[in-house]
């Protein structure tokens, strides 16, 4: 019973929750501001949040080596999960996911295979080929949030806060590689950091974050969005960032590097939720 409760942690590890709760939030609150909230809402988030556990099983399968060296404690270098073990949970995921997207409507069915297809090509190849990596992952992420759309209703409502978190996920992305240069650069990965530099790399990550805070008045000027949008976005999204391109820019330390990847992931939430509260 000990061993499989430790098991079921492990796969639970595995999945990455925080990441999944992240992609369930985002979906829930894309759903939200079409204002046509319905049942297959709740398809959506299970959709979302089991191809996305599928694409994080597959991707440490992929990262096996690497994870080695980065993330010793991980479940597959650390041995509480096979890598048999691990691209079973990954299919039985990617399947179950695809599946609850066809009881949604034909669109989300097409955009979850689509989303497998690519988290699978992400982890096996495209990770390593640099920025064509970065440009995926950016991309599924907006395109989580047109699926919560297009559940409901349809995602023209929502095309800007897409836009959003893909610009805020870019960044992101890049600034991961950069963390991850030491286990990277031992397999031959072709990131970005490898390819130019950290310092290159950071800079290129701060264009598309610095061009959230160039477009972030553009709704409140057009009046898509009230004041209550530009307050939240104005104090936890386009300061934030300031601060810390200043941070990034003065002291690229990996101590840097790391905080910089975890405030992104909070400030998805909080550009999410402003965008909510402003319509």
């Amino acid at each position: 019973m000990k061993r499989r409760a430790m098991d079921i942690k492990a796969f639970i590890e595995l999945s990455r929750p925080l990441n999944l709760l992240l992609a369930s939030i985002a979906v829930l609150l894309g759903a939200f501001m079409t204002k046509e909230i319905n049942y297959k809402v709740a398809y959506a988030v299970i959709s979302v949040a089991l191809i996305t556990a599928g694409g994080n099983a597959i991707n440490d399968y992929f990262d096996f080596e690497i994870d080695k060296i980065n993330k010793p404690r991980r479940p597959l270098p650390s041995g509480r999960i096979g890598l048999d073990g691990a691209a079973r949970f990954s299919i039985l995921m990617f399947m179950t996911g695809v599946i609850v997207a066809y009881l949604i409507n034909l669109p989300c069915f097409i955009i979850a295979i689509l989303a497998s297809i690519l988290l699978y090509a992400y982890a096996k190849d495209l990770k390593n080929a640099g920025f064509t990596g970065n440009l995926t992952i950016a991309g599924l992420t907006g395109m989580a949030i047109i699926y919560a759309g297009l559940s409901v209703s349809n995602a023209e409502k929502i095309m800007y806060v897409a836009a959003f978190a893909f610009l805020v996920n870019l960044g992101r992305e890049i600034i991961k590689d950069v963390e991850d240069y030491e286990g990277d650069n031992s397999q031959g990965a072709r990131t970005l950091p490898i390819r130019y530099g950290i310092k290159k790399a950071l800079y290129m990550s701060l264009v598309p974050l610095l061009a959230i805070i160039l477009v972030t008045p553009i709704p409140y000027i057009t009046g898509l969005y009230n004041i209550y949008y530009m307050a939240i976005i104005l104090a936890g999204i386009d300061l934030p960032i300031l601060l810390m391109a200043y941070k990034l820019v003065s002291d690229p330390s990996i101590r840097n590097v790391e905080k910089s990847k975890s405030m992104l992931k909070l400030m998805i939430i909080i550009g999410i939720v402003g965008l909510y509260l402003g319509l």
